[in-house]
């Protein structure tokens, strides 16, 4: 595992460590969030031979609670990031942008 997949764990799990107060609901979302987003992490390596970092699995997670938010996908978020934010919408939310 490369330093940039050790990153992006340390830091969702950091998240979850400062939600110190959620409720069991909450946290399965968390983890559905984790686990899709190391899916979709690995996937875009196989298939793009493409590192999702961490600064793009923050901008991602800003734009999932603005898409939730504002009931539409946020404009000015690259292909990247907008394929990872599509893939929580429709796996944790069943909303498809």
């Amino acid at each position: 595992m490369s330093m940039q997949q050790d990153d992006i764990q340390r830091y969702l799990a950091s998240i979850l460590r400062e939600e110190e107060s959620l409720s069991s609901e909450e946290m399965a979302v968390f983890g559905k969030l984790i686990r899709l987003t190391v899916e979709y992490r690995d996937r875009r390596k196989a298939e793009h031979n493409d590192i999702l970092t961490v600064e793009e699995t923050k901008r991602a997670l800003e734009a999932y609670e603005k898409a939730l938010k504002d009931n539409k996908m946020p404009d000015g978020i690259d292909e990247k990031i907008r394929g990872l934010v599509k893939l929580w919408l429709k796996k944790i939310n069943r909303i498809f942008f």
